[in-house]
């Protein structure tokens, strides 16, 4: 090994050294049985979709299902009167969506997306993330 490919090697390493020492964790656990401060987080981050279908026996067809969702009253006022729970996957939006459509219901709905601010430590909203079915000719 010469004198350049070990000074290389050296510096290499030390590099990893230093960016493996100091890069922090961004997924830092949180608490999730507590509303953050402002009262504006969901209340449980765990909790299960609150969209789905159910059997409506005097239509005799499948309806939309609408549960409360897990999080602040004060945000119903700001993002709407539907709010998914962050567990909604897009497919169970879009599908709570058409079967809205079918009934001629309104399908509108709002899936808040949180910041999570590292720096001053607070979550808080900053708007609603919508997943919208597009289909086209285009290969995969």
């Amino acid at each position: 090994m010469t004198r350049i490919q070990a000074l290389a090697a050296a510096v290499l390493i030390g590099g990893l050294v230093t960016l493996t020492g100091c890069s922090t964790s961004i997924e830092t656990p949180q608490s999730t049985s507590t509303v953050e401060e402002g009262g504006t987080r969901p209340r449980d981050l765990s909790a299960s979709c609150n969209l789905g279908e159910k059997w409506d026996s005097g239509k005799m067809l499948k309806v939309a299902r609408y549960d409360d969702p897990a999080v602040d009253a004060t945000l119903l006022a700001e993002y709407g009167p539907s709010i998914a729970n962050g567990s909604c996957s897009d497919a169970a939006i879009i599908k709570w969506q058409e079967l809205r459509r079918e009934t001629g219901e309104s399908d509108e709905i709002c899936r808040i997306t949180w910041y999570d601010d590292y720096f001053s430590a607070v979550t808080y909203p900053i708007g609603c993330a919508v997943p919208v079915m597009v289909v086209t000719d285009a290969s995969r």
